[in-house]
């Protein structure tokens, strides 16, 4: 990473720490269509995050992310299977799945009360 971008990412993720509690480790809920892109681009998303954010993070997903990329075929099928790997936090759609930004977005809240980082595309 470039130093101009290092020190950006580091101005942001303090700002979020002091000013809204944010804390280690990050908790970043992905989406299909960010696992898509970093395939695509062949980004190890559970190396390059860390990274990136300079501290722990866990990797979490919803049903609905899941179900989105089912629906979506198999040009999706490798990022359904990294999908997969990471940790499911329950939605309150389970019985009708939602589009996986409609999902993400009720699980914010209006407060965003765990902390949730967002990764989309």
């Amino acid at each position: 990473m470039k130093i101009k971008r290092q020190k950006q990412a580091k101005k942001t993720i303090s700002f979020y720490k002091y000013n809204f509690s944010f804390r280690e480790p990050f908790q970043i809920m992905i989406d299909g269509t960010f696992c898509q892109a970093a395939l695509k681009n062949k980004i190890q998303i559970k190396e390059q995050l860390p990274k990136y954010l300079m501290g722990e993070v866990q990797l979490c997903t919803t049903n609905c992310a899941l179900k989105e990329l089912e629906s979506l075929g198999k040009e999706l099928y490798g990022a359904k299977i990294i999908l997969q790997r990471y940790q499911m936090r329950k939605c309150q759609h389970m019985k009708s799945p939602v589009p996986a930004s409609e999902c993400l977005l009720s699980l914010l809240e209006e407060t965003n009360p765990h902390h949730y980082f967002v990764a989309t595309q």
